[in-house]
């Protein structure tokens, strides 16, 4: 598989995370990074709340394992492999650029504005920000089942609901847009290399001919 043919199969999808990346980029310059979380933070209700603090997990590691787990036992065993290889794949980065990029999350960073949306038990409170591994593992895992699917309709739902998951981060008081946006990059990028450098190989060890597909 090469990258114009993945781009050939998927347009909708990178079209629509295009679309993402204007969006993004306008408020990283047009706004200060404080400015640019109040921007995306209107408005906080206890049923918000209940709606993103579930919706965060998709980026969650136990969950991404767990989902792999299952499609092994389903016999989607190549869907499975790829799933992990691009979750690992783009947390080894996310957790290398954490390690090296020292950037206060919004609790601290915001600590002096008396931002009132922080929710207790949930807002962590570091210097590990930059970039947001969950979203990394959304868009990673999104990408992954985009390229596997027969029914292209489906790519858009997918890319909504890691774009739901990035965006989490920044209404629970976890991460910046920028974070968020740096780690959508990591997990998109990192499923474009698993697929084009291990389709081939899962399948072989697989004996699996032609296209795999969960729909």
């Amino acid at each position: 598989m090469t990258l114009p043919s993945l781009y050939k199969q998927n347009k909708s999808f990178f079209i629509g995370y295009f679309l993402l990346v204007i969006i993004a980029l306008f408020i990283i310059i047009g706004y200060s990074k404080a400015d640019g979380f109040i921007l995306l933070n209107p408005f906080h209700s206890h049923i918000l709340d209940q709606v993103f603090i579930p919706l965060t997990y998709l980026g969650d590691g136990i969950f991404v394992i767990a989902l792999s787990v299952v499609l092994f036992f389903l016999k989607r065993r190549f869907l499975s492999l790829m799933i992990l290889s691009s979750y690992f794949l783009s947390g080894i980065i996310a957790q290398v650029l954490k390690y090296f990029i020292i950037e206060p999350r919004p609790s601290i960073y915001l600590e002096k504005m008396n931002y009132p949306h922080f929710i207790e038990d949930v807002t962590l409170r570091n210097f590990h920000s930059f970039p947001s591994g969950h979203t990394a593992s959304a868009f990673a895992l999104a990408t992954v089942l985009v390229f596997s699917i027969k029914n292209k309709s489906f790519s858009l739902f997918f890319l909504m609901m890691a774009a739901l998951a990035g965006y989490s981060r920044i209404y629970l008081g976890q991460h910046f847009i920028d974070d968020v946006f740096a780690g959508s990059i990591i997990g998109i990028l990192s499923s474009i290399f698993c697929w084009i450098y291990f389709e081939k190989y899962f399948k072989k060890i697989l004996k699996i001919p032609g296209k795999q597909a969960i729909i």
